[in-house]
């Protein structure tokens, strides 16, 4: 392929990244991995380096896209700072974990782990859905309860599984933090706005990990600082500003139950994309 379609493949996959940001929260991750998955062998990297490269520039876009989704739902009135409060040193400390065990694993466990941990979290929705529905038809109330703020223990898991996982596959806070929020009664778009918040953590604190860990790597691609691929980086910045906004926007005019099914649909599309590029 040529450059300039490569170059497209980069802007077209950040704006979709800046998309499901704005929705879902998502930091835009699991948008950004499968591409650079694909788009980075055809650019003659090897193998050895693919995985490395895709999760540590995906970490440095979507530090960007959620830092900027994270003013816009803040804007919107989404945010609570408080929740977001608690939960951030959690995160942090499983961002640091998830940071070293990434750059100490080989790229195809990075692989093998992207897409067992994008399944299990298909089928923990479907399960969530599931029960929610024999709720509503047993006479239960669904999403009627005002939220419950998590125990400090239940908020420990989940920031540091949020910030491992994040982390570790470049996937952003949402997959956790979304499920794991909405349990506790909080609005999607409330939900939406702790996951982007805590994806910039992520990508920070994660990103840096990876642009470290890899500057001593060998055969890596030219513009590459470590395992920060800054061609990819600077194209998918770009489309993933341009896509947030308008996710955002149209977060607020779904109701809950589009919200969820397009949440699965896409997690079901980067499953399918990621095991096709294997």
């Amino acid at each position: 392929m040529s450059g300039a379609g490569i170059y497209l493949i980069y802007l077209l996959a950040g704006t979709v990244a800046g998309l499901v940001s704005g929705l879902f929260g998502l930091g835009g991750g699991l948008t950004i991995v499968p591409a650079l998955a694909v788009a980075l062998p055809l650019q003659g990297v090897v193998p050895g380096h693919v995985m490395h490269l895709a999760i540590g520039t995906s970490l440095a876009v979507m530090f960007c896209t959620a830092l900027y989704t994270t003013f816009l739902r803040s804007r919107c009135g989404d945010l609570d700072w408080a929740l977001l409060r608690r939960l951030i040193l959690p995160v942090m400390l499983g961002t640091v974990l998830g940071a070293f065990g990434g750059g100490m694993l080989p790229g195809t466990a990075l692989r093998i782990f992207f897409l067992c941990f994008v399944g299990y979290m298909i089928i923990r929705a479907l399960r969530r859905r599931l029960v929610e529905s024999r709720t509503a038809r047993t006479g239960g109330a669904i999403g009627e309860a005002s939220p419950v703020v998590p125990s400090r223990v239940s908020r420990l898991t989940a920031g540091v599984t949020t910030g491992f996982t994040g982390a570790l596959l470049g996937a952003g806070a949402a997959i956790v933090t979304v499920p794991y929020l909405q349990s506790a009664g909080y609005r999607i778009q409330q939900a939406s706005a702790i996951a982007a918040a805590l994806s910039a953590v992520i990508g920070i604190g994660a990103g840096t990990g990876y642009l470290l860990g890899g500057l001593g790597a060998g055969e890596l691609p030219a513009g590459s600082i470590g395992f920060l691929y800054l061609p990819a980086f600077a194209g998918m910045a770009v489309g993933a500003l341009l896509g947030s906004p308008l996710g955002v926007r149209i977060s607020h005019r779904l109701s809950e139950s589009i919200q969820f099914w397009l949440f699965l649909a896409y997690l079901v599309i980067v499953l399918v994309s990621m095991s096709l590029s294997g």
